[in-house]
């Protein structure tokens, strides 16, 4: 019975790869936790925003709120 149940999950696992219904490529709206080293993280989101911003300051490019 162990077994049947593991094999109708590893269906559905790979049914769910197939759709595209994986973490990476989620649309909800309910919150998501991430490590503070995980590029994913807010604070990390931003810190790489701020750099790009001022990257493009400094080449002269206009901002992406212009």
């Amino acid at each position: 019975m162990l077994n049947v149940i593991r094999s109708w999950l590893a269906r559905y696992d790979a049914w769910c790869e197939r759709m595209g219904l994986i973490p990476e490529n989620r649309r909800c709206c309910a919150p998501v936790r991430y490590d503070e080293d995980d590029a994913r993280h807010p604070a990390q989101r931003a810190a790489r925003l701020k750099t790009c911003q001022s990257q493009a300051r400094d080449n002269g490019e206009p901002r992406a709120t212009d």
